[in-house]
């Protein structure tokens, strides 16, 4: 079997020595994904290992089309039975990027129209239309005039944890932290420290990959539940596995804010992982901290106001730095931000 494994810009590297440790084949990097080979078992491992990733695909055919037309007639051709029941809910999702193909919503209608046809040419019914929670779905991506159709096996996107009970205001994503810790060292520190946690997701992430606790343990649901190959005690085989295989912490992870409301996230959102109420949990700010040095790991998602001046942003930052040099060495730090120009 071929999976695209999709995920964020930057994070495919990451990724593809995710799927590498997980077994994948014939790994191959490109823009925003990962493609390898792997059967079924596989399949179900990185919908609940890979922390890079938002979804696994499962390719279905690649073709040329030059018209909608071709498109419709060549999407008609394939024998969907193999995919979708005449009682199942489905969906198109489509990327579009191309010269002939301009409008993901018609590509969608057009994809659809090709398979509500077949139902009809082949049985006089067809399976109903779900935009809520389709138990099938289908994912175009164009390329100009290459065509890919694939299975969506993870349903919702891999950053929905199940453990995020508590958010502030613009979360850090799940997928992303993950990305960022497995690219920094911070399993070779002792303590670990994010002074600024707001709702906990880089602690979180951290705990999680340093206890060896699956990244989607905790999800009910995943696409390739209603699939009618769904091999139910395989699934539930591979979870108690993977439960087997999570370890107390090897670090002490701290994580501080001043804001009182992402100490309460925090920690609601911590209770929901197996060792979350190990993690030193506290209201202070950065700024004021004493014995700063302690902590030879720290790292940071500092919150971007947008309300405040370029003058006042650049001094938020110079601040930060003058804390870390003068208090916290000879600490590692990294400081995650969108704000470039300040950083």
């Amino acid at each position: 079997m071929k999976f695209v494994a999709k995920t964020l810009m930057g994070l495919e590297n990451v990724l593809a020595k995710e799927i590498e440790n997980l077994g994948g084949n014939n790994i191959e990097i490109v823009k925003r994904a990962v493609v390898f080979n792997g059967d079924i078992e596989l399949m179900y491992k990185a919908n609940l290992f890979l922390r890079s990733a938002l979804r696994i695909l499962v390719f279905i055919k690649k073709f040329d089309a030059k018209s909608p037309e071709e498109l419709y007639e060549k999407t008609k051709s394939l024998n969907w039975t193999e995919f979708i029941g005449l009682n199942q809910t489905f969906a198109i999702d489509a990327t579009v990027n191309s010269s002939i193909f301009t409008h993901s919503k018609f590509i969608t209608y057009k994809v659809k129209d090709a398979i509500v046809d077949f139902y009809y040419e082949k049985y006089g019914r067809r399976p109903n239309i779900s935009t809520y929670k389709p138990e099938i779905k289908i994912n175009v991506r164009i390329s100009e005039d290459q065509i890919e159709l694939s299975l969506d096996s993870s349903g919702e996107s891999l950053h929905k944890r199940g453990y995020k009970v508590e958010s502030l205001d613009a979360p850090l994503s799940e997928v992303l932290a993950a990305g960022i810790l497995l690219n920094t060292e911070f399993q070779n520190f002792e303590n670990f420290l994010d002074p600024m946690c707001g709702s906990g997701t880089l602690l979180t992430e951290a705990l999680m990959i340093n206890t060896n606790f699956p990244a989607n343990i905790l999800r009910e649901d995943f696409g390739f539940m209603t699939w009618n190959n769904f091999n139910n005690r395989l699934w539930k085989e591979i979870k108690e596995e993977a439960l087997t295989q999570v370890h107390e912490p090897t670090i002490d992870f701290y994580a501080f804010d001043k804001n009182r409301k992402a100490i309460f996230a925090t920690k609601k959102n911590l209770s929901m992982l197996k060792y979350g109420n190990r993690i030193k949990v506290d209201h202070k700010d950065f700024f004021k901290l004493k014995n700063c040095e302690r902590f030879d790991f720290i790292i940071m998602n500092p919150p971007y106001d947008i309300r405040l001046k370029d003058d006042e942003i650049l001094s938020f930052y110079t601040n930060i730095g003058d804390k870390l040099k003068q208090d916290c060495a000879p600490c590692i730090a990294w400081i995650f931000s969108g704000n470039i120009k300040a950083l």
